[in-house]
């Protein structure tokens, strides 16, 4: 994560280069991936500087054949801004948006609460998104998101174990994920990210994201603290870890 939308679009666009040469179709990124998450949000959630990123995150899925998910901002016609997951299809095109409901209270105070939770057509596969701690409501999920409407949910944030409970492994909110997955019949893929800007000591137990089969099974976890690529069939238990550059 970069405190910029510069440095997180070049760290985007060269992700998505590495895995489409390893034979990628689909790539998911994280919470608000192309502003970064941190306390100087503001000064990169504006329509004119997200909307050229967009743009060229579009023209290179166009180029790439590649469909991604992405955290980023989007508007409302009054200005105010939402912490969305956008999908955007293999053609380049928009394909839909997940804009974050469960807010915590710091996020209500800058961001607008979303509305619903669609379903987005990437490489012809149903795609829906969970934002990071919307995790713990699976009773409202199950009312935007019935079962069986999604092939795959991703879920992008920044979690990390509750350091205050006791350590277990895997950690509740991962435990909390398989239960969603088996629940929508889907599978869910986590995009997590590895380090924290406004505190760096939060980093730590941070990345480690979950691959969920839609009967809950827990197929693998990236690496903890990690920032790269990890390639995967999905379905498959195994994967091919890419490291990127800091």
């Amino acid at each position: 994560m970069y405190w910029a939308i510069e440095p997180n679009l070049a760290c985007m666009l060269a992700a998505m280069e590495r895995a489409r040469d390893e034979g990628a179709a689909l790539c998911g990124f994280s919470e608000l991936a192309l502003t970064g998450f941190h306390r100087e949000i503001a000064s990169q959630a504006r329509p004119e500087r997200v909307g050229p990123a967009v743009q060229q995150l579009q023209e290179a899925c166009a180029r790439l054949g590649l469909a991604i998910s992405f955290g980023a901002p989007t508007f409302c016609p009054d200005g105010s801004p939402l912490n969305s997951q956008l999908f955007i299809d293999e053609q380049g095109q928009w394909a839909g948006t997940v804009s974050k409901i469960g807010l915590t209270a710091p996020e209500a105070t800058f961001f607008r609460r979303g509305a619903d939770r669609g379903v987005a057509l990437l490489q012809g596969l149903r795609c829906s998104a969970v934002i990071c701690r919307e995790i713990e409501d699976s009773a409202d999920i199950l009312q935007q998101l019935p079962a069986g409407s999604a092939d795959i949910v991703f879920w992008p944030g920044q979690m990390r174990p509750d350091p205050a409970k006791p350590f277990t492994d895997p950690p509740r909110h991962v435990v909390q994920a398989q239960e969603l997955a088996r629940t929508l019949a889907c599978h869910l893929l986590q995009a997590n990210w590895p380090q924290a800007l406004n505190r760096p000591e939060e980093s730590r137990h941070t990345g480690h994201s979950a691959v969920i089969a839609p009967d809950g099974r827990l197929l693998f976890r990236l690496p903890e603290e990690g920032l790269g690529v990890g390639v995967f069939e999905l379905g498959s238990a195994d994967f091919d870890w890419h490291p990127m550059p800091a």
